[in-house]
């Protein structure tokens, strides 16, 4: 069998002698075997992502519900002064206070060095008057719906116990460090 000289390709470890000619060609094809094999390999792990993609995306796709928060987003710029006695509160990690704006207000907690401004609007039958939240009086980490009985955490807002299905909403808030609070969306 004659191969063409392919010698060139070959390491250059290899023997020059007519045996170590065949053996750099069987080394040569060897390796343009090997990586023939390891292509085939790749094109059956992308053609298996292809479809498992073209499975799995419409469905998760299709089953994400179009549903829009339940409480509309309204405007809020408020600025807090700490110093003001009924803000004094919030100068301590672990407190809360209520403050106007919103829907149907807002109340601020102090989580260290961070403060979290949720929407007071209950978001389960959030067009009733009664449903509006509160700091438990059985556990200071909660806020609760009296309406509903939703009980929600008071770090993020997240239902803890339903029957409301949606967080509270959550307004952005910066502190500049001192005594000035921010809320805003």
């Amino acid at each position: 069998m004659d191969f063409p000289d392919l010698t060139v390709l070959a390491p250059l470890s290899c023997p020059l002698t007519e045996a170590g000619t065949i053996t750099r060609h069987a080394i040569i094809i060897a390796n343009f075997v090997n990586i023939e094999t390891n292509c085939f390999f790749m094109r059956q792990i992308y053609s298996s992502l292809i479809i498992y993609s073209s499975i799995f995306v419409p469905l998760f796709l299709t089953s994400c519900k179009n549903e829009t928060h339940p409480i509309q987003s309204v405007p809020v710029n408020i600025t807090i002064n700490l110093d003001l006695p009924s803000y004094q509160s919030l100068n301590s990690p672990g407190e809360h206070a209520y403050v106007n704006g919103g829907i149907r207000g807002i109340v601020v907690y102090r989580n260290f060095d961070e403060f979290v401004a949720l929407e007071r609007q209950g978001t389960y039958n959030h067009e009733d008057e009664c449903a509006v939240v509160e700091v438990n009086p059985d556990n200071m980490f909660q806020l609760i719906d009296s309406c509903s009985g939703s009980k929600y955490d008071i770090a993020t807002g997240v239902v803890i116990e339903g029957p409301a299905k949606w967080a509270l909403r959550r307004y952005n808030t910066s502190w500049n460090g001192v005594n000035t609070v921010y809320i805003y969306n």
